[in-house]
């Protein structure tokens, strides 16, 4: 697993800025939504290591930002069940992808099939 996550990291200058400025934000964070944001993170590269998970964690991030602004309780952001807010939130994402947009068609085929 960590030479995953070493081998995930030794990306371009970009990617490795990119991230830099992920982890300042998050450590911008009040305590609560940073220990959230912190295991969510671990989760989904325990789970579901690519190039997706940046972006996913990004999303989070700013959902977090944005309920921090709102003074709301992180818990309140995402709910009780937070493996599943994250996995909600990697599965919309994802959706939007080719990948994504192609098992979208395969399903509708199908569907459509069983309808006749």
């Amino acid at each position: 697993m960590i030479d995953k996550v070493r081998d995930f990291f030794k990306g371009t200058k970009t990617d490795k800025k990119a991230w830099h400025g992920y982890r300042a934000r998050v450590e911008a964070l009040p305590e609560g939504y940073r220990f959230v944001m912190e295991q969510i993170q671990k989760f989904l590269f325990s789970v579901a290591m690519d190039a997706q998970s940046v972006t996913v964690l990004q999303a989070i991030l700013e959902l977090f930002e944005e309920g921090v602004a709102a003074g709301r309780p992180v818990l309140e952001v995402t709910g009780d069940d937070v493996a599943g807010f994250a996995r909600d939130v990697m599965t919309a994402i994802q959706a939007q992808t080719w990948a994504g947009k192609m098992g979208q068609q395969l399903n509708d085929r199908v569907a459509k099939h069983f309808e006749k």
